[in-house]
């Protein structure tokens, strides 16, 4: 017995200790916190090492995975949409021409629980996609989604669609989409000037579509008739 004491005695007082150290602190664990904070562009190109695209696919992962780590399951609500925004705006900063991000942003983050933090989603999707409407018009699309239907706020969805309009490599649909926003704003005559300058400054126009854009002005034309009739 001695020897059996011995020989592990001191493994089994580890053990006991461990055992007590665990029973009095299983209960407090680490503020891990949910969206890390966001470091300094010059900061980040350094680390990036001269490999930017690699330390973008990084990071973007990190921000994917942001409060959903070590068997943590984090609703959206409780996420800093103000950090968010910058981290979207910094990740821009490595790699403008990624969808990676947009997609994040229209998909996921677009769905918080919290709806004025849709704001911040709409702001990132219009700055990343204003410049070159023609490539980012899905982007476009989504804010202007988002604007109107989420947040309610047909003058953002105005504002954030109208790049759009002059979107010439863009589908048609996306292209008429800020006539449909001014429809839905009781702006006929801004909706029907849109479709008439698609229509005069585009040069190849399919029957379907051109079918479409005069019955979409003689519509207008009648409603602003009627408005026109009932006065002001």
């Amino acid at each position: 017995m001695k020897q059996f004491l011995g020989k592990y005695g001191l493994l089994m007082v580890v053990a006991l200790l461990q055992l007590g150290f665990w029973l009095h602190t299983r209960e407090k664990l680490p503020d891990m916190g949910i969206v890390p904070d966001v470091p300094g562009k010059t900061a980040v190109l350094a680390l990036s090492f001269g490999d930017e695209e690699f330390y973008f696919r990084l990071l973007a992962q990190d921000i994917q995975n942001a409060g959903d780590t070590y068997g943590r399951f984090t609703e959206l609500y409780k996420y800093d949409y103000k950090k968010l925004y910058a981290w979207f705006t910094l990740l821009d900063a490595l790699d403008k021409q990624s969808d990676y991000v947009p997609f994040l942003a229209s998909y996921y983050f677009s769905q918080t629980q919290h709806t004025p933090d849709v704001r911040y989603v709409v702001d990132y999707l219009y700055e990343h996609s204003k410049a070159d409407p023609s490539k980012n018009f899905w982007w476009l699309a989504q804010a202007a989604y988002c604007a109107e239907h989420k947040l309610g706020d047909r003058d953002l969805a105005a504002t954030v669609a109208a790049p759009l309009e002059h979107a010439d490599k863009a589908p048609f649909w996306a292209r008429e989409l800020p006539a449909f926003v001014h429809e839905r704003r009781g702006e006929m005559e801004d909706a029907k000037r849109i479709i008439e300058n698609i229509e005069n400054h585009t040069k190849e126009i399919p029957p379907y579509e051109l079918r479409f854009m005069t019955y979409f002005v003689n519509e207008r034309l009648k409603k602003l008739e009627t408005l026109q009739k009932k006065g002001p």
